[in-house]
């Protein structure tokens, strides 16, 4: 009986230092690539063309404004919105509704819903679709028409 619980803990402590050397080692090889680059480039690295698409939303979009997502974000491994949330802080983030909140293709700007956007005083949409839709802007809305779109490139 003995010998089964001491072989029993070798095991599990054996498998725990495998597992912990794997882990130093990927966070060394993640370090040294990582070493001397700034915030920046880090959060590039790690999260791709979202950080240059919420920086370019950032230098366009006012601090204080509201703003209507769209997107399909399905194939992401992360969730979209919520990382350009808290990118685009002060900035108020909104979605269509709880139970389909990102619709498969990008709609129209005149299907929308007119008083959903005038109640919650939304300035500016984003549109955020996948390459084969190839939408990736931001437009201005004046009372629920558009005045500016601005293009951004992926």
């Amino acid at each position: 009986m003995h010998i089964l619980i001491v072989s029993s803990l070798f095991i599990f402590f054996a498998y725990a230092v495998y597992a912990l050397i794997l882990e130093v080692s990927t966070s060394y090889k993640t370090f040294k690539k990582l070493n001397g680059l700034s915030d920046t480039q880090k959060r590039s690295y790690f999260i791709g063309d979202l950080y240059k698409f919420a920086t370019k939303c950032n230098t366009i979009i006012p601090e204080n404004s509201n703003i209507l997502f769209l997107g399909n974000i399905s194939n992401n491994q992360f969730s979209f919105d919520l990382l350009l949330n808290y990118y685009l802080y002060p900035r108020k983030l909104y979605w269509l509704n709880n139970v389909a909140p990102y619709p498969e293709s990008p709609p129209e700007l005149k299907e929308l819903d007119q008083t959903f956007l005038n109640k919650r005083n939304i300035e500016w949409v984003i549109f955020r679709y996948p390459e084969e839709y190839g939408v990736n802007m931001l437009v201005k809305l004046e009372s629920g028409n558009p005045v500016q779109s601005f293009n951004i490139d992926r």
